[in-house]
C-alpha cells in the first residue's frame, strides 16, 4: 500500500517564502548594505536610504547598480529623477530615484554648488564619478555622523 505524499507545514511555509522572495533582478544589495530596487518597466531605480547612509554611499550604490546590474558604460550619466523622500516602491522607506536617462531639473537647486545632492531633480554625475565615492571609505565614516 502506497502512502500519500503530504507536505509538512514547514515545507509549505518554505515553499511560500521562496515564491514571495524578491526577484534578484529587481533588488540589488550594495556593499554598504544598501538596497537598490529596480523601477518596473524602466531603466530607473531607487536606492533605499538605510543605516544613516550619506550622499557618498548612496551615489556609490547607484553607480554600482548601474555598472554591475544594468551593465551601463561608466561614462553614462546618472540623474536624480526623484529627490530624497518616501519610496513609492518600498513602503515606509526613504529613497532617491536615479535614471540613466536625462531628467529636466525642477526649479532652482536646493543644495549648494559644491555638494553631492540627493534632492535636486536633474542633478547628475557620471557612473565613473559616482563610483569614485565607493573608494572613499574614510570619508564615508564621517558622512555617517
Amino acid at each position: 500500500m502506497k502512502r500519500p505524499v503530504t507536505l509538512g507545514l514547514s515545507a509549505l511555509a518554505g515553499a511560500l517564502l521562496l515564491l514571495a522572495a524578491p526577484d534578484p533582478a529587481q533588488a540589488f544589495r550594495h556593499n554598504d548594505d544598501l538596497t537598490v530596487v529596480q523601477v518596473p518597466d524602466s531603466r530607473a531605480f531607487e536606492v533605499l536610504q538605510e543605516h544613516a547612509a550619506g550622499p557618498r554611499q548612496i551615489w556609490c550604490a547607484a553607480a554600482e547598480h548601474a555598472r554591475d546590474v544594468l551593465r551601463l558604460p561608466t561614462a553614462t550619466r546618472l540623474y536624480i529623477a526623484r529627490g530624497r523622500g518616501p519610496s513609492p516602491l518600498a513602503q515606509g522607506d526613504t529613497s532617491i530615484r536615479f535614471s540613466p536617462d536625462p531628467v529636466v531639473p525642477v526649479g532652482p537647486r536646493q543644495d549648494g554648488p559644491y555638494t553631492v545632492s540627493l534632492r535636486d531633480v536633474g542633478f547628475s554625475r557620471s557612473i565613473a564619478h559616482a563610483a569614485s565615492f565607493c573608494d572613499d571609505r574614510i570619508e564615508d565614516l564621517f558622512d555617517r555622523f
